[in-house]
């Protein structure tokens, strides 16, 4: 498949049109983390409107937008700038393109809540420090945290988080096969 082909196919899995967007910028204007984006909603827009795949797929953007949608709510035509990000991540992770520190926190964030049902912060920072090579980041501010109550030692199991787990593989599982289509 080409990068035009795969791009046109990372747009239509997200259902977005890349003309509808006509570079306004009220997207970029409200996105809370485009002063730390090399492009921004707006220029992930341009980028597909010119064909270029590997500057999205290279691009610190998809890593760096936490999909709150603020771009969508800006947008005069509704453009998903977030589907195609997501889309987008998951084309660069196929790729093996740009790992960055969010998708180890992705991981080990829903490999948290299969086990417990729910995020259990120390755990949560203990696996990302290790997993991110950064094992001493927030180390100074633990016995802060323990003292103050702000996280706890012991995990809370929610009642039924294996049918939450159980619920999060099949979403998995279906993930997997709408790939392979």
């Amino acid at each position: 498949m080409t990068d035009h082909e795969t791009l046109q196919s990372l747009l239509d899995k997200a259902d977005v049109r890349q003309y509808d967007c006509y570079q306004c910028g009220k997207c970029s204007g409200g996105c809370p983390m485009a002063d730390a984006m090399d492009f921004g909603p707006r220029g992930i827009m341009r980028c597909a409107q010119v064909g270029s795949l590997g500057r999205i797929l290279g691009s610190s953007t998809i890593w760096l937008c936490t999909g709150c949608y603020a771009c969508v709510d800006r947008c005069p035509h509704d453009v998903n700038v977030p589907a195609l990000i997501e889309e987008a991540r998951y084309e660069a992770a196929r790729r093996g393109i740009g790992r960055h520190d969010s998708d180890v926190l992705n991981k080990v964030f829903v490999t948290n809540l299969k086990i417990f049902g729910r995020s259990h912060e120390m755990i949560l920072a203990g696996l990302y420090n290790l997993l991110a090579l950064k094992p001493a980041q927030d180390v100074a501010a633990l016995p802060h945290m323990l003292a103050k109550g702000m996280i706890g030692i012991k995990p809370n199991v929610i009642e039924g988080n294996d049918e939450l787990a159980e619920m999060m593989q099949r979403a998995c599982d279906w993930d997997k096969l709408e790939e392979k289509k």
